[in-house]
């Protein structure tokens, strides 16, 4: 009689580890010993196989896109990290090759100081600028760095020429809105990627650059599709994973490290040498499970101790998650996020995922005795009485609009400016304890679409 064990029932039925075993030549050339193992025995690599296996993918990333044109400048994305410097070293090569291979676009360099929100001395944000510059200046390239706190400059962030003995301009006003902001927002990443990209369009702008490159690698956005999925940004997840950003009309945000783990990156710095800066930024100190990013971070990292595959696997699946829409000639900027810059949720479904969502929302707000057949006409989540710097303020006076106040624009409550906001970006807003601290130029383009609105249902009667 046969029986059966624990394993064979199915009670202790889980994931068996993969065994990865090295190999004792080089499976590209088989004449040199390998010394990295990317996934599978048959991608073990000798050192100079390895270099340009990763030199290889850097370029077929750029080429296959046939989005590059000789007369592009491309401003790259600085931080001092590995990624970032691996990125400008592949740059410089292709840059530097004397064949008809070679790169025929600029490249220009930006580095954005974000101590401000970290509360970093102004010594130390110094030092790290002037370790930066030196990075930079070993290849060349024309460098210059503003601070995320010019974010809130009337005329718009300025980009400074960058050297290693560079004076770090900081503007007090603009800083203290900066933390303001963030002081107010629970979840701090989101937050700092969103006014990150923001600042590399307007700084590719004011450089006259059409094409911005970012240091994303495939374990940066495998993390990067869990975390959006989670924060409810699962319908515009292509715009944060694939090669090209394509929001803004002007300038596109491209990943040409996409194809490349940071395992691959990191073994190219080691094998060139290549040195670093290590910035704090708020992931970096802050706890595993401070945010929902930190904590599908620590997941991925996790699983790929013991299964190598786990980037590779979520990267591809994220990458067939494209648009719904084919043709984006219909968005313009009436319809987009914002803060986001995403096409909003229209055409939604009578029994839509998101109505269901925010129908809760409110049903929880309210409670069992402040919902009736009234609060039923409210918009998810309105907030008709708060407003934008608190329904307790001193400097906002209440009219028949809601509150208004004499140092922002005119009266916005924080369902209006939820009416033009995406499904992820209103939870930033739901999040936030004062949205008096949004970005000037942001209010203002919520009154301006509020006004056009209440202009066409003015006229609308009287138009064939």
């Amino acid at each position: 009689m046969c029986s059966r064990n624990e394993e064979e029932d199915g009670s202790l039925n889980v994931m068996e580890e993969k065994k990865l075993t090295w190999t004792d030549i080089c499976q590209k050339c088989s004449g040199e010993k390998p010394v990295i193992q990317i996934l599978q025995i048959k991608h073990a690599y000798c050192r100079n196989c390895f270099l340009s296996h990763v030199n290889h993918k850097f370029r077929s990333t750029l080429g296959k896109s046939k989005m590059m044109k000789p007369a592009d400048v491309v401003l790259a994305a600085f931080s001092g990290s590995g990624k970032s410097n691996a990125m400008l070293h592949l740059l410089h090569a292709g840059l530097s090759e004397q064949s008809h291979k070679r790169f025929l676009f600029k490249v220009q360099v930006l580095y954005i100081d974000e101590g401000a929100i970290l509360g970093a001395s102004a010594l130390d944000r110094t030092a790290s600028l002037h370790a930066v510059a030196k990075l930079a200046d070993q290849y060349g390239f024309h460098s210059y760095y503003t601070t995320l706190s010019s974010i809130y400059d009337e005329t718009g962030p300025k980009c400074i020429p960058l050297a290693q003995d560079s004076v770090l301009a900081i503007n007090k006003d603009s800083e203290q809105e900066l933390t303001k902001l963030f002081l107010n927002y629970m979840s701090t990443n989101t937050l700092t990627l969103l006014n990150r990209r923001k600042m590399f369009l307007q700084s590719a702008k004011n450089l006259n650059c059409s094409k911005v490159f970012v240091a994303n690698t495939s374990t940066d956005l495998a993390i990067d599709i869990l975390t959006d999925i989670s924060l409810g940004r699962g319908s515009h997840l292509h715009h944060d994973v694939s090669f090209c950003d394509s929001r803004d009309e002007n300038v596109k945000i491209m990943r040409p490290l996409l194809e490349l783990s940071s395992k691959e990156v990191t073994y190219y710095s080691v094998f060139h040498h290549l040195e670093s800066v290590h910035i704090p930024s708020l992931c970096t100190k802050a706890s595993s499970d401070s945010s929902i990013h930190n904590m599908s971070k620590q997941f991925v990292m996790d699983l790929m101790e013991n299964f190598p595959s786990t980037v590779s696997t979520v990267f591809r699946t994220g990458e067939k998650l494209g648009s719904t829409t084919t043709s984006t000639s219909c968005e313009t900027e009436d319809n987009l996020c914002i803060i986001c810059q995403v096409k909003l949720d229209e055409n939604l479904t009578a029994c839509s995922s998101v109505q269901a969502t925010d129908f809760s929302r409110l049903i929880s707000s309210l409670g069992p005795s402040g919902f009736d057949n009234k609060t039923l006409s409210l918009l998810p989540g309105n907030k008709a009485d708060t407003a934008l710097c608190g329904s307790s303020a001193s400097c906002c006076v209440q009219s028949k609009n809601g509150y208004s106040c004499p140092t922002k624009t005119q009266s916005l409550s924080l369902s209006e400016i939820e009416n033009w906001c995406c499904y992820g970006c209103r939870l930033i807003l739901q999040d936030m304890e004062n949205v008096s601290s949004l970005p000037e130029s942001m209010l203002k383009a919520v009154q301006t679409r509020k006004s056009l609105e209440e202009m066409r249902s003015s006229i609308k009667d009287f138009l064939l």
